[in-house]
C-alpha cells in the first residue's frame, strides 16, 4: 500500500507520541514507592530502548523531510527553467499567443500578440479585453472565450483585425486549460494570419468562373490524365466529365497522333510551353476533331494548364483548298476555267501541252484557237452547255502557240449562275494519229511507266506490266478480286459512287488521289486519269505511283509549317515573356522592346525605339562604363559581363532606381553585332530573401536553445535538419548522418527495459504516415557508448496544400534524470516505510 508524504509524517508523529507516553508511564511507575523494585532493571531497559527508538525515528523523519525539500527545490528550478524556455519559444513564434483567466484577465502573452494591437505586453498582463479594445470587439472576444469554457474543447473562429496596412484575417484557435484537479482555470489561444490565403481563395473563385464560362476547352492535366475539365470540353468532345477524367487522355487521341502527342508532353515536362500544337481527338460519337493546344507546364507541381480550340472546320476548308489546288496543278490533264470568251485560269499541263501562259490567254479568245473545220462542233457544244447540260464530252483540234494543232478530248460542265465553264481536256493527238495502228498503241500500253487497267463489271479485265510492277498483282491474281478490294477502306464509298455515275453518264467531280492495296499488304498512293466507255460499260484508267512524291511534298509542307510555327512561337514568346526583353545594336540603339519592358520601365515602345538605351534605363553613374564596355567588346570580342547573369540598379521613367537581374547575350549576324538582354525586377525577391533569412535565423535560435532534440525528415525518410540537442542524443554532429529510423542507432525497449519496442510504432514512422503522436516513452540503449536514455518522443506530420505528407518533425525529450530522481524518491520512501511499519489489529501498514 502506497502512503503519502503527509501520512508518513503523521504516522511518525503518532509513533513518537506513543514512545513519549510509554516513557512517561515508565517514569510514573518508578515514582510509586510501593512498586515491585525487582522490575526496575526491566523498566530501565524499556525506558532506554524507547529513548533510542525515539531518537532514531526523529533522525529518519529529518532525513526524509530534507530529501523532500531538496526534490522540491530541484523541481521548482526545472519548472522555472521550462517556463523561461516556453516564454522564449512563444516570443519567437510568428503567431500571436495568449493565456487568460476564466474572468478574462491575461496571464501570458507573447511579443506578437502585443504587436498585433500595438500595445506593450506589460500593459496587457492582468487586464481584460475591455481595458484596451473597443467594446464591440471586446464583447466578441469575451463571448468566444465563454463558448470555449462551456464546450470544454478546442474551438476555431475567424477574426478580422485592423492593422496599419489594412484589415487582416486570422484563424483563432482557443482551448481550455485545466489544473491538477481537472478543473478549467484558463483559456489559451493561438492566432494565424490567413489574409493572403483569403485573397488567393477569392482569386481562385474568379478564375473558376472564367474556367466554366470559356467557349474553348480548358483543362488541367497530369502527364497522362485530365484532372479537371471545363464544360466546353464535354460539349466539344461529347464525353461526360467523369468519362474524361477516368481515362488517360491518349485514349481519346487519334492513334496516328499519339506519338507526336507523347513527344509534346515530354517537352512540356521539361518546362517548355506549347503554343498552337495541333492533334486530333476522337469524339464520343466517333467523329474526329482537330484541336489547337496552348499549354503551360508548372514544374513545381507537374501539372499542365491547357487551352484548346476546335479547328476542325478550319482544317477541312484548308485541306479541301490544298487538295483541290494540288490536283489542279499536278494533273496531267489540261484543266481550264472559262468565262465569256476567255480562259480565266489554266493549269501547268495546259501551258505544257499548248504553249500558252495565263498572260497569253488573258488576251486571246478561246474561239480563236479552234481549228476552222471544228468551229461547228465547238458552237454546238457551247450551245448544249448554255442549255444546262451538266457534262459535255467532245473532241476537236486546238491551235498551239508554235502554230501546230493538237487533238484534245474535252469534258466540260457549266455553272449557269456564275456563267463559268469548267473543262478537263486530254491531249489525244497521238491517239488520233495512231488509231489505225493497234500494235503501236499496244506497245505503248505494255511499255508505260504508269499503270494501265481496264475495268468492267467491277472486275479488272486487263492490266499492263507497269500495274504488276507497281502493285504486284498479275492478271491471274485479279481474277479472284474486284477493283473495290484494292481500295483503301476510306475511299471505297467515294470511288464506287463515282464509278456508277461515270457508267451512267452522270457528271463526276474531279478525280482524287487515293491509296491502293499492294500484293505485299502495303498501300501506294496513286493519281489517275479515268475514261469511261458508257456503251460498253468499261472504264479505262491510268494510274501513276505518286507515293514518294506525296511523301516529299508532305515533308516539305511539314517543314514549311514548322518554320512558320517557330517564327510565330518566337514572336509570341517575345511578346508574352514575363520579364522585359530588349534588343539593341552595337551603337546601343533599341531595336526591340517588349510589352513587359514598357510596364517595368514606363517607356512606351514609340518613345524609346531607335534611341540610345543608356539614356533611358541605365543610371547616369553607369553610362560611361556601359559605353566603354561596348567599345571594348567590339574591339577585342571580349565582354566580361556577357552571357552571365548579374544584379545591378536600373532606373525607370519616373527616375526611380530599383534592383534588376540582367543577362546579355551577343548575336553576330553578318558583320554586325546585336545584343539581346533579359531583365528581371528583383525588388520583391530581394525583400523576400532578406525576410526568409531573418525567419530562418529566428527558427535556428529557437531550435538550438530548446532542451529537446528536434529532427526533421523528408518524405524519403532522410533527415534534413537536427538541432544541437538531437546531435548530442545521437552522438553525431553531421545532420545527414542521422537516420530517421532510431533502430539504426539504438536498441529500443518499452519502459520496462525488457520488451523490445517495435520500430513501426515510432512517432517518426507514424508521422510520415500522417499520424500525430505525443509523449511516447521509449528506452534507448546505445550499444557502442554503453549508454541508456529514457526519452519521450512526439511526432507531427508536415503536409502541403494538397494535404500530402512532405516531411515529419520529431521531438525527443531526455527524461533520464527525472526518472532517476523518481527512482531515488521511491527507494527513500521504501526505506522509510520499512522503518516505520507496524502491526495493529493483525494488519501491517506498509
Amino acid at each position: 500500500m502506497k502512503i503519502s508524504f503527509e501520512k508518513k509524517i503523521l504516522l511518525g508523529f503518532i509513533i513518537n507520541l506513543l514512545v513519549v507516553i510509554a516513557s512517561g508511564w515508565v517514569f510514573i511507575s518508578r515514582l510509586d514507592k510501593q512498586r515491585d523494585q525487582t522490575n526496575d532493571s526491566v523498566l530501565y531497559g524499556i525506558e532506554l530502548s524507547l529513548f533510542v527508538l525515539s531518537i532514531m525515528l526523529l533522525t529518519i523523519v529529518y532525513f526524509i523531510i530534507k530529501a523532500q525539500l531538496r526534490a522540491k527545490n530541484i523541481s521548482q528550478n526545472l519548472l522555472l527553467e521550462s517556463k523561461q524556455q516556453i516564454q522564449s519559444i512563444i516570443d519567437n513564434t510568428s503567431n500571436p499567443i495568449f493565456i487568460k483567466k476564466i474572468n478574462g484577465e491575461y496571464l501570458l502573452v507573447n511579443k506578437q500578440f502585443g504587436s498585433l494591437f500595438q500595445i506593450p505586453n506589460e500593459e496587457i498582463i492582468g487586464k481584460t479585453d475591455h481595458d484596451f479594445l473597443p467594446k464591440e470587439v471586446a464583447d466578441v472576444y469575451r463571448n468566444s472565450d465563454l463558448e470555449v469554457a462551456k464546450a470544454l474543447k478546442e474551438l476555431k473562429t475567424e477574426e478580422t483585425i485592423r492593422q496599419p496596412d489594412g484589415p487582416h484575417t486570422y484563424i483563432a484557435v482557443k482551448f481550455p486549460l485545466y489544473d491538477s484537479t481537472g478543473r478549467i482555470y484558463a483559456i489559451g489561444g493561438i492566432s494565424t494570419d490567413i489574409s493572403e490565403r483569403k485573397k488567393l481563395e477569392e482569386s481562385f473563385k474568379a478564375a473558376d468562373k472564367f474556367f466554366n464560362m470559356s467557349l474553348d476547352m480548358m483543362v488541367i492535366a497530369s502527364k497522362d490524365k485530365f484532372i479537371k475539365v471545363n464544360p466546353a470540353t464535354s460539349k466539344i468532345l461529347g464525353y461526360s466529365e467523369q468519362e474524361l477524367l477516368s481515362k488517360p487522355f491518349l485514349e481519346f487521341t487519334v492513334p496516328d497522333d499519339i506519338d507526336v502527342t507523347k513527344k509534346e508532353v515530354a517537352k512540356l515536362q521539361s518546362g517548355v510551353s506549347t503554343i498552337n500544337f495541333e492533334n486530333r481527338y476522337i469524339c464520343k460519337d466517333g467523329s474526329i476533331k482537330w484541336l489547337s493546344w496552348s499549354t503551360y507546364p508548372d514544374p513545381s507541381t507537374g501539372l499542365l494548364y491547357a487551352i484548346a480550340s476546335d479547328i476542325t472546320a478550319k482544317k477541312e476548308i484548308e485541306d479541301s483548298l490544298v487538295v483541290a489546288d494540288k490536283f489542279f496543278n499536278m494533273s496531267n490533264n489540261l484543266l481550264v476555267v472559262s468565262k465569256g470568251d476567255h480562259f480565266i485560269k489554266i493549269n501547268p499541263a495546259f501551258t505544257k501541252t499548248l504553249g500558252y501562259t495565263q498572260e497569253d490567254m488573258n488576251t486571246i479568245k478561246f474561239t480563236e484557237l479552234t481549228h476552222p473545220d471544228d468551229k461547228k462542233i465547238a458552237d454546238e457544244v457551247l450551245a448544249k452547255l448554255l442549255k444546262g447540260d451538266e457534262i459535255v464530252n467532245f473532241e476537236y483540234r486546238v491551235l498551239c502557240k508554235d502554230g501546230a494543232y493538237k487533238w484534245l478530248d474535252w469534258h466540260s460542265t457549266i455553272d449557269l449562275q456564275q456563267g463559268i465553264v469548267y473543262s478537263v481536256a486530254r491531249d489525244i493527238t497521238e491517239k488520233v494519229k495512231n488509231e489505225q495502228s493497234l500494235k503501236i498503241v499496244n506497245n505503248f500500253f505494255e511499255m508505260s511507266f504508269d499503270a494501265f487497267f481496264v475495268e468492267k463489271g467491277n472486275k479488272i479485265i486487263k492490266i499492263n506490266p507497269a500495274f504488276t510492277k507497281i502493285l504486284g498483282y498479275d492478271q491471274n491474281d485479279l481474277e479472284k478480286i474486284s477493283l473495290l478490294d484494292l481500295l483503301h477502306p476510306d475511299y471505297v464509298k467515294i470511288v464506287s459512287e463515282r464509278r456508277e455515275k461515270r457508267l451512267k453518264g452522270e457528271p463526276v467531280e474531279a478525280d482524287v488521289m487515293f491509296p491502293l492495296l499492294c500484293k505485299d499488304g502495303s498501300y501506294k498512293w496513286t493519281e489517275s486519269v479515268i475514261a469511261t466507255d458508257i456503251k460498253g460499260g468499261m472504264i479505262y484508267a491510268v494510274l501513276r505511283d505518286i507515293t514518294q512524291k506525296r511523301l516529299d511534298e508532305e515533308m516539305l509542307n511539314n517543314y514549311t509549317q514548322k518554320l512558320k510555327d517557330n517564327e510565330q512561337q518566337i514572336q509570341s514568346i517575345f511578346d508574352g515573356a514575363p520579364d522585359p526583353v530588349i534588343v539593341i545594336d552595337s551603337e546601343s540603339n533599341v531595336l526591340r522592346w517588349n510589352p513587359k519592358a514598357e510596364s517595368v520601365f514606363g517607356w512606351k515602345i514609340a518613345e524609346i525605339m531607335g534611341k540610345h538605351l543608356y539614356d533611358f534605363i541605365i543610371p547616369e553613374r553607369y553610362r560611361e562604363e556601359h559605353k566603354k564596355g561596348m567599345e571594348h567588346f567590339l574591339t577585342t570580342g571580349i565582354g566580361p559581363l556577357l552571357n552571365k547573369t548579374y544584379d545591378i540598379e536600373a532606373v525607370n521613367k519616373e527616375g526611380t532606381e530599383f534592383p534588376v537581374s540582367i543577362s546579355v547575350s551577343p548575336i553576330k549576324m553578318g558583320e554586325k553585332y546585336f545584343f539581346i538582354g533579359f531583365v528581371r525586377d528583383i525588388t520583391e525577391s530581394k525583400k523576400a530573401v532578406d525576410e526568409l533569412y531573418e525567419n530562418e535565423e529566428k527558427l535556428r535560435l529557437i531550435l538550438e536553445n530548446i532542451s529537446e532534440g528536434v529532427i526533421v525528415a523528408n518524405a524519403d525518410r532522410k533527415v534534413v535538419m537536427a538541432n544541437y540537442m538531437a546531435n548530442e542524443i545521437f552522438g553525431i554532429e553531421e545532420d545527414d548522418k542521422i537516420s530517421s529510423n532510431l533502430t539504426d542507432h539504438f536498441e529500443l525497449y518499452f519502459p520496462d527495459e525488457k520488451t523490445i519496442f517495435p520500430s513501426q510504432n515510432l512517432p517518426m514512422e507514424r508521422a510520415l504516415d500522417g499520424e500525430e503522436t505525443n509523449d511516447v516513452e521509449v528506452v534507448l540503449w546505445n550499444p557502442v557508448a554503453q549508454q541508456k536514455r529514457r526519452v519521450l518522443i512526439s511526432g507531427r506530420p508536415l503536409v502541403d496544400q494538397d494535404n500530402k505528407v512532405v516531411a515529419a518533425v520529431v521531438t525527443i525529450k531526455d527524461i533520464s534524470k527525472y526518472k532517476q530522481m523518481e527512482e531515488e524518491l521511491k527507494e527513500t520512501e521504501l526505506k522509510y516505510r520499512q522503518l516505520i511499519g507496524f502491526r495493529k489489529g493483525g494488519d501491517t501498514v506498509t
